[in-house]
């Protein structure tokens, strides 16, 4: 079955002469240092056709009610799939070396270098590309990016969101839609949708969560209003209220992906620099809640 028309497989191969594999994946949670995958999909392109990766996989946990809410991928759908150790070398030969793309590409890709540094397995060559960054220089009149939206108003078919293969080939399909809007590739173009190669991460060894940080967890979880005394940015060794999303992954080490409640900006912070971590009250919690409301 063919996903892509003739017109988009050119699209695409014209600035990836070789190729290029847009994935998705399923999660128990955000956080690539906590939480479990639990299916990993991809649709490659090359100048000989197309070729789909799309696995379930057992995660080994239960998956939380309010995962399930979203993908639909219950615990009985997982039982007795292969876990991640297995399905990931075959992944790995899948892609080669050839360029990903996700869309909010730092998440799925914080899952798989995670999985491949706990499995000892090669950290590639593949540069990575991130399909929600290029849409907002190139498809700059839509609403908003999300990837729901951005299929919506460009017509693209996304018939099973929240399932990693559907995703991932409408994800595909946005990042095409945004090189169509430039009549020839050209390399200060892609740099808008480029992230970093998977063996950047090859610097990167300690991926724990230092013990003074562990409470952030539950935080991260709950997505719940705390204090981080930061050093660095222009609060520096101060504390600022944060809406904790995600542990992260990165080539120059692991972060936390927070909502800043000063800047009313979704940042990331070092785990290096976060210095002290501070609760706040049910009343402060409230009047930052009313701040952020009317902002």
């Amino acid at each position: 079955m063919a996903y892509f028309t003739q017109e988009e497989r050119e699209i695409l191969l014209r600035s990836f002469p070789n190729g290029i594999v847009a994935l998705d994946l399923e999660t128990t949670g955000l956080s690539p240092l906590i939480d479990k995958v639990i299916e990993l999909s991809a649709i490659k392109v090359t100048p000989y056709g197309e070729e789909v990766f799309d696995e379930l996989i057992d995660p080994q946990i239960d998956i939380p009610q309010f995962t399930i809410d979203i993908h639909g991928i219950t615990n009985d759908m997982v039982q007795g799939k292969r876990t991640l150790d297995k399905v990931l070398p075959e992944f790995i030969n899948f892609i080669g070396s050839l360029p990903l793309v996700a869309h909010n590409a730092k998440f799925d890709l914080g899952f798989l270098v995670f999985g491949m540094h706990q499995n000892k397995l090669p950290l590639g060559e593949s540069h990575i590309y991130c399909s929600c960054k290029f849409s907002r220089f190139s498809l700059r009149g839509c609403s908003n990016f999300k990837l729901a939206t951005l299929t919506k108003e460009l017509e693209i078919p996304l018939e099973n969101h929240h399932r990693a293969l559907d995703d991932a080939i409408a994800c595909l399909k946005v990042f095409e839609r945004g090189l169509r809007v430039f009549k020839k590739p050209d390399r200060k173009i892609l740099n808008e949708a480029y992230l970093f190669k998977v063996k950047d991460f090859s610097k990167q060894e300690d991926f724990e969560i230092p013990k003074k940080l562990k409470p952030l967890q539950d935080k991260v979880k709950d997505q719940e209003m705390i204090e981080i005394k930061y050093r660095g940015g222009s609060l520096k060794n101060q504390f600022r209220p944060v809406r904790p999303i995600s542990f992260l992954p990165m080539p120059q080490g692991n972060m936390l992906y927070a909502h800043c409640l000063v800047s009313n900006m979704y940042k990331s912070f070092s785990l290096k620099k976060i210095i002290e971590l501070r609760e706040l009250s049910a009343d402060e919690k409230k009047v930052l809640k009313e701040k952020m409301e009317k902002k």
